[in-house]
């Protein structure tokens, strides 16, 4: 079996949707010092996700409180099992280590009686919220090179915990509605590597020249000239290390699947 026929098998002929979560700059440092940090990103992609299709909110607002293993936790309204795929990346354009996740996830699932329910709209300042929360928190609990390191990260955790700030996610023009669609997007990021051949314009003993399209400027393609072995070494950094899962599968994707939601 293929691996398409694989992936194909287990997806849902359902619409979906592309998400894209992105670490700011001043973060991206520490997943490099810890790069057992990046798999703790999908995690939080997932963590999200439960977040909004669980109404985790608005449950946390009754005034009698229920407990999660309580049979009346879920209402018939809640999906309680939806579908989500994460890829890790680490690169940006530019080469430069910039770890974001893509995912493509359900817009819907089914409810505690497995009925399906459909879900076309994600509340942005609750992603964003979250997406923050779980990152900062992130890097709070890294366990780094040394002691300056880990100030660094706490120093830097408590100053965006204070600034009325969103991290960065994209859910714009992102449905996928078959899927073959699925396939397509997810072959599209695995085959992906850190820059494409095509890109590369010019190659002397010393130097290597590329170009990436900038996405701060309209898409306008940058070109940059560097020494060859800064060029191999920003390639180097991408390699993902020993056992580390690029991708991951969550909810009714997940290979614990139960027979009852195939």
């Amino acid at each position: 079996m293929t691996w398409s026929e694989n992936i194909q098998k287990h997806i849902l002929d359902i619409e979906h949707r592309h998400v894209l979560f992105t670490v700011p700059e001043e973060c991206r440092k520490f997943f490099f010092y810890d790069r057992s940090l990046l798999s703790k990103l999908s995690a939080a992609v997932n963590q999200v996700f439960k977040f909004i299709f669980h109404n985790v909110s608005r449950k946390r607002k009754r005034k009698n409180k229920i407990s999660e293993h309580s049979r009346y936790y879920f209402t018939d309204s809640d999906i309680v099992h939806y579908g989500l795929i994460s890829v890790i990346h680490t690169f940006g354009r530019d080469l430069k280590w910039n770890p974001h996740v893509h995912a493509i996830v359900s817009l819907g699932g089914f409810n505690k009686n497995l009925e399906f329910r459909k879900m076309r709209y994600f509340n942005v300042d609750t992603i964003a919220g979250q997406w923050k929360y779980h990152v900062l928190k992130i890097i709070e609990n890294g366990s780094y090179p040394n002691r300056k390191i880990e100030k660094a990260a706490r120093n830097t955790a408590a100053k965006l915990y204070k600034e009325n700030r969103r991290f960065f996610f994209n859910v714009g023009n992102g449905d996928i509605n078959s899927t073959k669609g699925i396939i397509k997007y997810l072959g599209r990021y695995l085959a992906r590597s850190p820059i494409a051949e095509y890109k590369i314009t010019d190659i002397t003993d010393k130097e290597v020249t590329f170009f990436f399209n900038d996405l701060a400027n309209d898409k306008k393609e940058t070109y940059i000239t560097m020494p060859s072995e800064r060029f191999v070494s920003h390639i180097l950094i991408h390699l993902p290390p020993k056992n580390f899962k690029m991708v991951n599968r969550y909810g009714f994707y997940s290979r614990h699947i139960s027979e009852r939601l195939k």
